[in-house]
This record gives C-alpha cells, structure tokens and sequence, in this order.
C-alpha cells in the first residue's frame, strides 16, 4: 500500500519534471524520490511517467491521477490544519484571475466581509484581459468572459451577459449616432491592442483605433471621456449605462455578441475548499446581475 508522502512526492515530481529538483523541493534524497515513485507504480500497476535522462513527463495516466489526486490532497492539508487549530478557518494562499472590470465591480465590494470571514487566507489577483493557462501561470481558479473553449477545466455559469456599441452622449452629439456598419467604419473608436475587427450582420467591422488601452476598466473611461466607440460587456457599463454617461449604438448589430461570465478551475470536478468558498463568493457576487437579466 502507498502513503500520503508517496502522493506528494509524485505530485511534486509532476510540478517539477524531474526527481532532482523534487527531491530537492522535499528536502529528501533522489533515490527516496525514485523509490517512491516506483512502489506507487507498483501498487497502482500504471506507469506515471515517461522517463529518460533529461527530465520526467507524465503519461496519459499519469495526468488523470495527478487531476483526480490533487484536490483530494489540498482538502487533507486543510482538514489537518483544522484538525490540528480546532476550529475550521482556511488558511494558505489562492491565485485568481480575472477581467479588471469583474474584480473592480463585482468582487472587490465583496472582499472586506470575505476576509473578515477568512483572515488567514491570502488572495492574489491577477487582473488582466488576456487569457491566462491556469496550468501553465499556477492559478488555482478564474472567471471568464465569453464562449469557453473545449479544455479539461471545469466551469460553472455566474451570468448572462452580451457585448454592444456603446459611445459617450457628448461624443454622439458631436459626430452624430452612426445608423449602419458603413457609419461605424468612418467613425473613431478606443479598443484593447487586440481588438481591430468586430462580426456584425452585415460582415465584418475593421475599425482604425484612436486609442487602444490594455486594460477593460480604462476602455470604459475612455468611452466615457467621449474618446471614441468602445465594443464592451454589457456588466461592464451597467453602470454608466443608467447614469446616461454612456449610450448604446446600433443594438443588435453585432453577430453572436453573447458572452456568459464562467467561474473556472482545474483539476477535478471537486476543486479544494478555497476554491469552493471562493466561487460561492463569486455566485452571490452576480446575484444581483442574474436578477436583473431574469426580470428584463
């Protein structure tokens, strides 16, 4: 029979690909790293790694077992720690990503209560608009913007939502509302660097950018400051969408503008329990939007 220090040596040779830096990171011998790989092939009868003198790659098997293991192992430590405290606080560190307008709007009005609740966990948010590797960047969970690709990541829906048009009323009121795709190719827009194209019913948009910011939260104020035409998700400008300091053009004219939020997480269909509580904070963080959406 295996034991747990088998389970985490395995999952540390995993991380790091390769039994010298594992047994390094362990603080144990290489041999001892080796030799417990192999009674944990033994006993499972599944070969986890493919080997040779370089470094170490797990098989196809081998990345089932570390999917299924890993959770299984973070709820250990945590019940250990509870166990060992009397008293069922979370503790350790979680790594989220993230759109800079979810954490800005949706999570951070919610983060003094979570701490408050959790005092000994520590969170990391890495707010940026470009896709993150969850795997590759060592993220343990995200909330996602859009279509989600086919991958091994588990994801829930939070909320509906769509992109439009939207401009500052200022900035109609001196350029005119655009009334067709031909309109909006004349007209001045503020985008993120990537964003050059948009599908609409009539084809495609290729727009000429005034100003292109990196960040979705500064893509907004420049709509706001009467920059240009922004392409946003509807949650995004909510806001600004009641208050009148933005409009939407042309609704209806862009091709599949649906775009649901996602919370997402590797690893088994039971994340560990950060995860878990981080997500249920996520859920009730779009509570209030999904209300709205079902009432409308």
């Amino acid at each position: 029979m295996y034991h747990v220090n088998d389970l985490l040596t395995f999952v540390s040779v995993a991380k790091t690909g390769g039994v010298g830096s594992a047994a390094k990171a362990l603080g144990i011998s290489a041999a001892t790293v080796s030799h417990r790989i192999g009674k944990l092939e033994e006993v499972l009868n599944l070969k986890l790694f493919h080997r040779n003198s370089r470094r170490v790659q797990l098989t196809n098997e081998g990345l089932i077992f570390l999917d299924r293991i890993e959770p299984v192992l973070s709820d250990l430590r945590e019940a250990e720690l509870e166990a060992g405290s009397g008293k069922g606080a979370l503790r350790g560190h979680l790594r989220v990503t993230l759109s800079p307008w979810i954490l800005s709007r949706f999570i951070m009005p919610s983060m003094d209560s979570f701490q408050e609740d959790h005092p000994d966990l520590t969170i990391e948010f890495l707010a940026v608009d470009r896709y993150v590797s969850l795997v590759d960047e060592g993220v343990d969970c995200a909330i996602r913007v859009g279509q989600l690709p086919d991958s091994t990541l588990k994801a829930r829906k939070l909320c509906d939502n769509d992109r439009i048009i939207c401009a500052a009323p200022g900035f109609i009121a001196r350029y005119e509302m655009p009334k067709s795709v031909e309109d909006l190719r004349k007209m001045r827009w503020a985008c993120l660097p990537w964003q050059t194209r948009f599908d609409t019913h009539e084809g495609q948009l290729s727009v000429t950018r005034r100003i292109a910011v990196s960040n979705s939260d500064m893509l907004t104020e420049a709509a706001v400051q009467g920059l240009g035409l922004a392409v946003k998700s509807r949650l995004a400008v909510q806001r600004e969408l009641q208050q009148g300091t933005l409009v939407e053009v042309l609704p209806g004219v862009l091709k599949s503008p649906s775009a649901p939020i996602a919370f997402v997480h590797a690893g088994s269909s039971t994340p560990g329990r950060k995860v878990r509580v981080f997500s249920d904070l996520a859920d009730r963080a779009f509570q209030s939007a999904r209300q709205r959406r079902s009432s409308a």
